[in-house]
């Protein structure tokens, strides 16, 4: 019989061994690395589902990505707001963009344990149902963090962003904030336009302070200043 715990330290181990190569640190099931380039980090999530005669120990393993423009954006903001800095460590991971981060899941990025028939209703599993389980989501653990680190490239989450098939709403703001580190641009100016229009057909208050920021950006990047 395994544990929902026992399921969750089988997968800190073996995960750790996987992403501690690629430059992630950490413990309990949560990894990062910090670069020039902002966070990126990897953790696993874990709940029981329970359900008439049955229920499932549910795992995920996932991404979160804070780019150092976006970085700056949050800081810039937590301060027009009177909030504390947001330092550039694990913590900031909180203030993930995640429209591309839940995209680009692997399919075996999740995983259902169905509980041991034998010990219902006793939360805990099989250790056929672990041993399938953790050859799944520690390949994707791995998938994951490469992606992590392919994203933290300078662009590169801006690329991925733009290619949101169901791109709108909420996602302009980040993609103004990492348009601007490219200076003032057609571009910049087009998307500062939809993002009024759309946040005035969603209902959303008017962007003006989103505006003020990467005008302001924009204008120091291409003055060779920093914000």
């Amino acid at each position: 019989m395994i544990t929902p715990e026992q399921v969750t330290s089988r997968l800190n181990k073996e995960i750790r061994a996987v992403v501690r190569p690629l430059g992630f640190v950490g413990s309990r099931g949560s990894w990062t690395v910090i670069t020039s380039d902002g966070v990126a980090q990897i953790g696993i999530g874990r709940s029981v589902m329970r359900a008439v005669g049955g229920g499932t120990i549910f795992v995920t393993v996932g991404i979160s990505m804070v780019p150092i423009a976006w970085w700056e954006y949050v800081n810039w903001r937590a301060a027009r707001w009177g909030q504390p800095a947001i330092a550039l460590d694990e913590g900031a991971t909180s203030f993930s963009i995640g429209f591309v981060e839940t995209r680009q899941r692997p399919k075996d990025s999740f995983y259902h344990l169905k509980f041991d028939p034998d010990r219902y209703p006793a939360a805990m599993t099989t250790a056929e149902e672990l041993e399938h389980a953790a050859a799944l989501l520690v390949n994707a653990a791995g998938i994951l963090a490469r992606t992590a680190l392919d994203l933290l490239r300078p662009g590169a989450y801006l690329k991925a962003l733009r290619r949101i098939p169901d791109f709108g709403g909420a996602m302009w703001e980040p993609l103004v904030v990492l348009l601007a580190e490219d200076g003032p641009s057609a571009a910049l100016d087009t998307a500062i336009e939809d993002m009024r229009a759309e946040y005035a057909d969603y209902g959303f208050g008017a962007p003006e302070m989103e505006v003020e920021y990467v005008r302001m950006r924009a204008a120091a990047v291409s003055g060779g200043v920093g914000s």
